[in-house]
């Protein structure tokens, strides 16, 4: 008994592929960017704002840089996976994928809700991994029912 469907179609897993590359992308800049480049305050500057409460600055800058860390671990590990055995169709590698953009399109949904214009890029980043992960979920779904291997 296999777990595999076959091989994914080249522009399913590279799409995941590329959706999760970008995500990584994405956290490593959330990372690397000193929050008040990416911090938009009404009525005062960040330097203003850690001034008057550097305590809740500095843990907000850390949280920052931990969700950073975070996204690019995720980013990279779907990426990985992706490419390894999503590519060769393995079912589990399928089912663990949609993690990516159930997270990402969950931080694009809250960003878009507080008007964080970044939500688009996460929302378009979960649309390409959705669809990546739509194109064979037929062939998934279909060889052995959900969950269960089939016989070859």
């Amino acid at each position: 008994m296999s777990q595999r469907i076959g091989r994914v179609p080249f522009i399913s897993w590279a799409g995941v592929a590329t959706a999760a590359a970008s995500a990584a992308l994405g956290a490593l800049w959330v990372t690397l960017t000193p929050t008040a480049e990416q911090t938009e305050l009404a009525d005062r500057t960040w330097e203003e704002f850690a001034e008057q409460d550097p305590e809740f600055a500095s843990l907000y800058s850390m949280d920052l840089r931990i969700l950073g860390m975070l996204g690019t671990g995720l980013g990279l590990l779907s990426a990985i996976v992706s490419v390894v055995p999503y590519r060769h169709g393995e079912r589990w590698a399928w089912y663990a994928l949609w993690l990516l953009p159930v997270s990402f399109g969950g931080a694009a949904a809250r960003m878009l809700a507080d008007r964080y214009s970044a939500g688009y890029v996460y929302a378009a980043i979960s649309g390409v991994a959705v669809l990546g992960l739509l194109l064979p979920a037929r062939s998934f779904l279909r060889s052995g029912g959900v969950g269960l291997p089939h016989s070859e």
